[in-house]
């Protein structure tokens, strides 16, 4: 983001960048031992000030006298994510996807609606099975694994494990690069660089207190901005209203005798994609196999390439950007439904948010509920929509066993 900033203002932001990150580490700490700011220290931070927590999942590897096993961000995250969360780890370049940078605050699967931060407990799905298709992989057998301490008062509540460690160390993460951020485009956009101005200058708390303060206040404030947004994702999240008739468990129910039920069903959610509404055929082609138009760039890429005048396409271009640790883009292409691989979760829950909800960060947009938006689609509808996308899977299964029928015992495996 500096180097954008760079090139947008046609100067060095060097010194912004060090500015910015000795207020960082006055704020947040180090990778070693991170903190949260004292600003966060009310009673309605209290579920992310857990300093505690901050300890088993941040520093170096290793285990102290208590004999619990501390660095676990280190030990299991920080070869793709990178120390910082920026997601240009050591093994990023070899992956497609790549990693998450968390720092723009942004999450594809979740429950909550595009603009609104993932639950704790979206974090923790997204740990524990990982993300299908992906080099993200599943991290469930942390969840029995116990940080208690073997002597001494155990300071951890009953119920934790290392999973609960993780989630809250990458949602620190994220807080703190939004917060960099944040002061990067202050910098850019408030301070005059070539007149000398700072966004920080620690000298400036002894030579005018109240100056200090002032600027301090601003800071304070956006920290407590964007730490409120994470508090506040579980009254976001997005209600799912079942039809229950229309809710079938596959591929059992292909055997049953709701088989014809769930074929109509099918054939109204056929309607409903390739319709002007929902307009999923679009992208995803008409049968869901992906080949609609063109796949477009996420906003992790557009963030350092078209918002810096470069074009993603054009590998001069962008080339520019690589001394400074950039990595190629890649598109962010359609699902093929018919691999049946859902990365943000397979069940039909899991469908419908993503229908409803979005993928944040990616092409893949929200679509209304009628009851919402009077453009939007019926929720009957949309449960049809997740039964055709849920249906392609076992098409495909059948195609290749050369059988025709939804109800085939081989094709439902």
């Amino acid at each position: 983001m500096t180097q954008r900033m760079a090139i947008e203002n046609e100067m060095s932001m060097d010194p912004v960048r060090d500015d910015v990150q000795t207020l960082l580490e006055e704020l947040f700490g180090t990778p070693d031992v991170p903190k949260w700011p004292s600003s966060l220290g009310s009673s309605e931070f209290a579920e992310l000030n857990r300093p505690e927590w901050l300890d088993r999942a941040a520093g170096p590897v290793g285990r102290a006298n208590d004999k619990i096993e501390r660095g676990l961000y280190r030990k299991h995250c920080a070869h793709c994510h990178a120390l910082n969360g920026d997601g240009a780890g050591p093994t990023a370049y070899f992956q497609n996807p790549y990693p998450r940078d968390f720092r723009r605050g942004s999450f594809k699967f979740k429950s909550t609606p595009i603009g609104q931060k993932p639950t704790f407990e979206d974090l923790r799905n997204t740990l524990k099975r990982g993300l299908a298709g992906t080099a993200m992989p599943a991290f469930e057998s942390l969840t029995s694994s116990k940080a208690v301490p073997s002597t001494g008062d155990n300071d951890a509540s009953p119920g934790e494990d290392e999973l609960d460690y993780l989630v809250h160390y990458v949602r620190f993460l994220s807080i703190r690069g939004e917060v960099e951020r944040r002061l990067l485009m202050k910098a850019s956009s408030q301070v005059d660089l070539e007149k000398g101005e700072r966004l920080y200058d620690p000298k400036l708390k002894g030579l005018d207190a109240t100056a200090y303060a002032k600027r301090m206040e601003w800071v304070d404030s956006n920290i407590q901005d964007v730490a409120r947004s994470w508090v506040v994702a579980k009254e976001k999240v997005l209600s799912v209203h079942e039809v229950k008739e229309l809710r079938f468990e596959l591929p059992d129910d292909l055997k049953s005798s709701r088989v014809a039920s769930f074929k109509v069903s099918v054939e109204r959610g056929r309607e409903v994609f390739q319709g002007a509404t929902a307009a999923c055929s679009l992208c995803h082609g008409k049968e869901g196999e992906g080949n609609g138009s063109a796949p477009d760039f996420d906003e992790w890429t557009k963030d350092w390439t078209i918002r810096a005048g470069i074009d993603p396409k054009d590998k001069r271009a962008w080339k520019v950007m690589k001394p400074f640790g950039a990595l190629a883009p890649h598109r962010d292409p359609p699902r093929n439904f018919k691999h049946g691989v859902f990365r943000g979760g397979s069940s039909p829950e899991d469908i419908y948010r993503r229908i409803v909800g979005g993928i944040e960060g990616t092409p893949m947009p929200s679509v209304p509920i009628a009851t919402d938006h009077p453009q939007g689609l019926p929720i009957e509808q949309v449960w049809d929509l997740v039964n055709f996308v849920r249906s392609l899977q076992y098409s495909e299964v059948q195609a290749l066993s050369s059988s025709s029928s939804l109800d085939d015992s081989k094709g439902a495996k």
